[in-house]
């Protein structure tokens, strides 16, 4: 009897295990096939003229190098 029990309690937390796995890895496919949008900008630190990419909705930014605190420059036309 005590056999069978193990035997019984080992089968259920193994499909435990490969169902919460197999979900995991559902999840994970469906993520990785959206869409991922990446709005980032190559900018120029001002003081060292270190190159970060940083979002382009930050029209403040300050440079991890130096500490520096720099603004968006204008575009030019």
């Amino acid at each position: 009897m005590q056999v069978d029990l193990s035997l019984f309690i080992g089968a259920v937390l193994t499909f435990w295990l490969f169902l919460a796995f197999f979900l995991e890895w559902h999840q994970n496919q469906r993520a990785s096939l959206l869409k991922k949008e990446i709005y980032l900008e190559k900018r120029r630190c001002e003081v060292c003229f270190s190159v970060y990419f940083v979002s382009r909705f930050f029209g403040l930014w300050r440079c991890p190098l130096c500490g520096s605190l720099n603004h968006e420059q204008p575009r030019k036309l």
